[in-house]
């Protein structure tokens, strides 16, 4: 993945448009990791380099972006801003505009982004970045790559029990739910306690996400959780007892937002899940969606 991103910041020419990449991959699939090394990288190869790596702060206008590149040479400029579709979503529409205008001419730097999936912004024709980049997926870590990625006794003293490979699985080789959760599990060897130390400390992040959706969509989510690991449109519906179309509409854009995936092929009554089973726990347990659940 880092060969193919240097070869695309290689391949901009000086009078061309450049070309921009989004990077998508699953919360923990190693995308921060990744343009930190090549931010490391560009700075040793003579590159100007300007960085939003996680947690950057929130970007309330193009200027600020603007005024940081204005005066370099733009062939030699590279902009990589992690959870860019977590920025675009504090960013009004005139300023996204604004920055695709900037970005969208020659001599402009490169932008390196990350998200966690497409965001309705890159897919929608009327949205200001729709079809803006070249998308490279991170392909989920095998167990291979995870071992050689942590170096942590509690790792290496879990990695081989059954009870641990199993979470493995339903973890998604998130790396930050694994390394919380081996050091969690290595300290009290106990499955729910570890579990449960891993979903308190990302609980900021799923209070965020869960409470930038539509009211319609965090019914449905919770519906969904409170249904099982996987469940029905059916079930969602009997869950919330909202409308069909609300829920269709709703599994619908939650499905295209990446937060959950279908199970099968059935074209009726399609079968869902959640695709972080954290989260579906941290639904099922949390009280602030009691009142919208």
């Amino acid at each position: 993945m880092k060969d193919v991103l240097w070869e695309i910041i290689e391949g901009n020419g000086p009078e061309s448009i450049p070309q921009h990449v989004l990077v998508v991959g699953a919360e923990g699939t190693g995308k921060s990791y990744l343009i930190t090394e090549l931010a490391g990288k560009l700075a040793t190869s003579g590159y100007h380099v300007l960085k939003f790596l996680y947690p950057h702060c929130n970007i309330v206008n193009a200027d600020y972006i603007i005024n940081k590149v204005d005066g370099h040479d733009g062939q030699q400029f590279v902009i990589l801003i992690d959870d860019f579709d977590r920025m675009l979503e504090a960013l009004p529409n005139d300023e996204q505009y604004r920055l695709r205008a900037f970005l969208f001419k020659k001599n402009a730097p490169t932008l390196i982004a990350t998200s966690t999936g497409l965001y309705e912004g890159f897919s929608d024709y009327r949205a200001p970045f729709y079809d803006a980049f070249r998308v490279l997926h991170i392909p989920p870590l095998q167990k291979e790559d995870i071992a050689k990625i942590f170096s942590a006794d509690s790792y290496i003293k879990v990695i081989d029990t059954e009870e641990f490979n199993e979470m493995l699985l339903k973890l998604g080789n998130n790396l930050n739910y694994i390394r919380s959760f081996a050091d969690a599990y290595y300290e009290n060897n106990r499955l729910d306690e570890a579990l449960q130390t891993v979903i308190k400390k990302n609980e900021r992040y799923f209070r965020y996400m869960f409470s930038s959706l539509p009211g319609v969509q965090q019914r449905a989510l919770c519906g969904l959780a409170y249904s099982g690991e996987t469940a029905t449109s059916l079930d969602v519906l009997q869950a919330t007892g909202l409308s069909a179309s609300n829920i269709a509409s709703a599994l619908f854009r939650l499905e295209k937002q990446g937060i959950i995936s279908r199970v099968g092929t059935k074209k009726r009554n399609v079968t869902y899940q959640i695709k972080d089973y954290l989260l579906c726990r941290w639904l099922n347990v949390t009280s602030d969606t009691d009142s919208l659940c």
